[in-house]
């Protein structure tokens, strides 16, 4: 079960990248990769749903160009007007900034685990950094133990469940982005409740 957890975190992460050229090709390969670890998952007690209507909201995205799906993603989670009504990032949730603590806090535990962030154009808390590390520290568990209440319960799981309940009500969010909240938000329920237990025992 720990591959599909750690495949689960992979996809959520990419989910939330910044599409471009070939991105959906990217998110076709995942989908088929996660479809196996949803079932296996949900076998074991998670209570996971969206992935119906994910598939279904990817024919639409699929008829975009790629600069309206830029267009979409930048006004969603960049620079909407005249405000941006979602901000994928644990220091606006946590501080109402855009780099804070949090950010510094961050880069503090993945360098702890020898994980070093290439991407400038991003923020050390974005949602895909986050998902991508939690899936890193999972599969590298012995290794990355002396963080891991700090990473998922300081961190993680003290900002996320907002973000997905405002992409939910939002009435604008793109069909595509609520169907990976919904997924995420019944994945990482499990998950805190998985992992208290586990870091507690």
């Amino acid at each position: 079960m720990i591959e599909d957890r750690i495949t689960l975190y992979r996809f959520l992460g990419i989910a939330f990248t910044y599409p471009q050229e070939g991105f959906m090709e990217i998110l076709k390969k995942s989908i088929e990769l996660i479809s196996s670890s949803y079932t296996n998952l949900n076998k074991h007690g998670y209570r996971i749903t969206g992935i119906k209507h994910l598939k279904d909201s990817l024919k639409e995205l699929e008829n975009m160009k790629i600069d309206q799906w830029q267009g979409l993603y930048t006004t969603l989670f960049i620079s909407g007007y005249p405000t941006t009504p979602l901000h994928p990032y644990e220091s606006f949730y946590k501080e109402g900034l855009l780099v804070s603590q949090s950010s510094d806090e961050l880069i503090d535990i993945y360098e702890s685990c020898g994980v070093e962030i290439f991407d400038n154009k991003e923020f050390p808390d974005f949602i895909s950094f986050e998902m991508e590390f939690a899936s890193f520290i999972i599969e590298n568990e012995n290794g990355c133990k002396p963080v891991f209440r700090q990473f998922f319960f300081d961190h993680l799981f003290s900002w996320i469940f907002d973000f997905f309940d405002d992409a939910q009500k939002y009435k604008e969010t793109h069909q595509f982005y609520k169907s990976i909240t919904q997924i995420g938000d019944g994945f990482l329920k499990k998950e805190q409740k998985i992992l208290e237990k586990l870091i507690d025992g």
